[in-house]
């Protein structure tokens, strides 16, 4: 992929999307095209899982979208157009996505990492989304977004006020997934992603359809989980994987140390894969 302002580096089971352009990640129309390449790209490798976007800007994330292209001129017109769909597309992305905040994303640059699945905010980030200082509301869903994580009341005072929220309060009130701290940044991404690396694309849509349904409609989603746990049940790869979770000590007192077990079962089940390819 042929980009100025992003430096992707893939590796098993994932990908790494850096940001670097110009001062302060300004989302303009020329970077807003560039993650559009990206991401179609990304959704079409097939062995994919995850996708991490990073900035190597030490202050900012994103600052947020150029307001030069708030207008209703027609480069203005194109600019926030494609904005608005980059939004949608990182949203729809089929890997899980990451958005590592370790400085300042602000109005468009917090609408990008609220597209994003997991948000991870260290001690250096703050959120916010300041555009009724201009006289508009977020372009980015981001209004939406911070009704559906905040609620109405702490909602309305992120919005009206265009006050920074740090990390660990947007981690309490739910704008974001966690606060991580940056010494320990690496660690914890390497916990979470690698176990991702090893489900199929299939595993990833199943739950994310179910947890989408989950949150519009508690019924409809609990008769989904029922009817993908009975369909999966059945399946040779779960009895497989059962019968190795029981070799390495499932439902005996190993499951103390449970992320030991299962690390010991993947290496089992890599094992088997390199059997069969030989």
């Amino acid at each position: 992929m042929d980009t100025k302002s992003l430096t992707i580096k893939k590796e098993t089971g994932f990908t790494t999307v850096l940001i670097n352009h110009g001062e302060v990640n300004l989302l303009t129309n020329e970077l807003i095209l560039e993650l559009q390449q990206v991401v179609a790209e990304l959704n079409k490798d097939e062995l994919n899982r995850a996708v991490i976007f990073r900035s190597s800007n030490p202050h900012f994330f994103s600052a947020h979208l150029d307001v030069t292209v708030i207008n209703r001129r027609e480069e203005g017109i194109t600019g926030t157009a494609n904005f608005m769909q980059l939004i949608d597309d990182v949203k729809n992305m089929n890997a899980i996505t990451f958005a590592i905040v370790d400085g300042a994303a602000r109005g468009g640059g917090n609408e990008f990492a609220m597209a994003c699945d997991i948000v991870y905010g260290t001690e250096n980030a703050v959120f916010a989304q300041p555009e009724i200082s201009t006289n508009i509301p977020p372009g980015g869903q981001g209004s939406v977004q911070a009704a559906r994580r905040l609620g109405r009341t702490r909602a309305l005072e992120f919005l009206l006020t265009s006050a920074d929220m740090d990390a660990p309060t947007a981690e309490r009130f739910g704008l974001i997934t966690r606060h991580v701290p940056s010494a320990s940044l690496e660690q914890t991404l390497q916990q979470i992603v690698t176990p991702i690396t090893f489900l199929e694309q299939r595993d990833i849509d199943m739950m994310k359809e179910i947890v989408d349904l989950a949150i519009k409609d508690e019924k409809a989603a609990i008769e989904l989980e029922k009817k993908r746990f009975i369909e999966r049940s059945g399946e040779d790869k779960t009895q497989y994987l059962i019968g190795k979770v029981l070799k390495h000590g499932a439902q005996t007192s190993r499951e103390i140390h449970i992320s030991e077990l299962l690390a010991d079962v993947a290496a089992d089940v890599m094992q088997d894969m390199a059997q069969m390819k030989q």
